[in-house]
């Protein structure tokens, strides 16, 4: 993480200054979460603006060796410090975050500094978080590890009768109570005809007998995303239940030996949809096969369709088919990949043969 703000800074012209005010992106770049705050950098040094609800946590974090040694923490002065570069004509460009500063702030600062030409930074720093180090991809591996544990401990407890809602909210529980410090994202726990619904949200539905029920859900650990996906059968399934399911998981395999290092990111998508649409069900699958993933739990690059470029080598990505059939039932299986040269190396561990529970 230290060589991130090193390697943004070497990025930048002489004449240019940076600032940064998303959390996501200061995160990535300095090694410190901060709900509020500013990062400031030229090529020659960062600054990194915050009030006194962080600023003494930073300070023993860069005495602890765990910020970059050359990051300048400041209380939160950065307005009147960017009036004085710019009344000494050292603000002739400034690059700010287009895809993640909302208008106000962008607006505040171009009435401020006319004579300052405002450049956007565009995906640069997206670019830069495709590739995970080894460090953020022991962090994304140990918040899968801990996903799965959570997995494997509510197997037993899944029973016809208990609502959508208490299983989610037992998944969350299980994570935070091992050290997750939040969900990635609203976990997706959808049973019987609902399991058809994608990104449904659990209800106090009760669990059907010979009914599937898909469980997405991850956590973040130190910082870190996990996703997976889990589709199991209460009872037992019907044969078109086994249809659906094995066409997934089939097309789920060829998906994951499509993914190396340099393959154009929607041909990972093709080899999962060509198994689904063969199987007579390409009507049922409408959403991508895959999303980056990190700090945030939807990151670039991805394997969509319309993903044109090639896949970065330590980039690491969601693999997620599904088909679901419109008031029946559905079925999604997901597994986290890291993308390596010739290959990719799978974070999941738990079995993904059809379950009758």
């Amino acid at each position: 993480m230290k060589e991130s703000l090193k390697s943004f800074r070497e990025g930048l012209l002489p004449e240019e200054s940076a600032v940064v005010f998303s959390s996501v992106s200061r995160r990535y770049l300095t090694g410190f979460a901060s709900s509020d705050g500013v990062l400031f950098c030229t090529r020659n040094e960062a600054r990194l603006y915050l009030d006194s609800r962080y600023l003494e946590m930073a300070q023993i974090k860069k005495r602890e060796g765990l910020l970059p040694e050359d990051l300048i923490l400041l209380p939160q002065r950065f307005r009147e410090d960017l009036e004085e570069a710019y009344r000494r004509g050292e603000l002739p460009k400034l690059l700010f975050e287009d895809r993640r500063m909302t208008v106000q702030q962008y607006r505040a600062l171009e009435e401020k500094y006319p004579e300052t030409r405002f450049v956007p930074l565009k995906d640069r720093i997206d670019k830069m978080r495709e590739v995970k180090t080894e460090e953020e991809i022991v962090k994304i591996a140990a918040a899968q590890a801990l996903a799965e544990e959570a997995f494997l401990y509510m197997l037993p407890r899944l029973e016809k009768g208990r609502s959508e809602k208490s299983v989610a909210a037992e998944l969350e529980y299980y994570m935070k109570l091992h050290g997750a410090s939040a969900p990635s994202f609203e976990t997706i726990c959808v049973s019987g005809q609902r399991s058809s619904l994608p990104h449904g949200k659990p209800t106090d539905a009760p669990l059907e007998e010979n009914s599937f029920l898909t469980m997405d859900f991850g956590c973040v650990l130190d910082g870190y995303a996990s996703d997976m996906t889990r589709t199991v059968c209460i009872g037992k399934a019907s044969d078109e239940m086994k249809q659906v399911y094995n066409t997934v998981l089939r097309a789920q395999e060829a998906a994951l030996k499509a993914v190396r290092a340099g393959v154009l990111g929607k041909d990972v998508d093709d080899a999962a949809r060509s198994v689904i649409h063969e199987a007579g069900y390409g009507a049922c699958f409408g959403h991508s096969t895959g999303h980056g993933i990190g700090l945030e739990v939807h990151e670039a690059p991805s394997f969509s369709p319309r993903s044109e470029g090639a896949i970065p080598a330590g980039a690491v990505l969601s693999v997620e088919p599904g088909i679901y059939l419109e008031g029946k039932f559905g079925v999604r299986i997901e597994d986290l990949v890291v993308v390596r040269e010739g290959g990719s190396l799978n974070l999941n561990r738990s079995t993904k043969e059809l379950l009758e529970l």
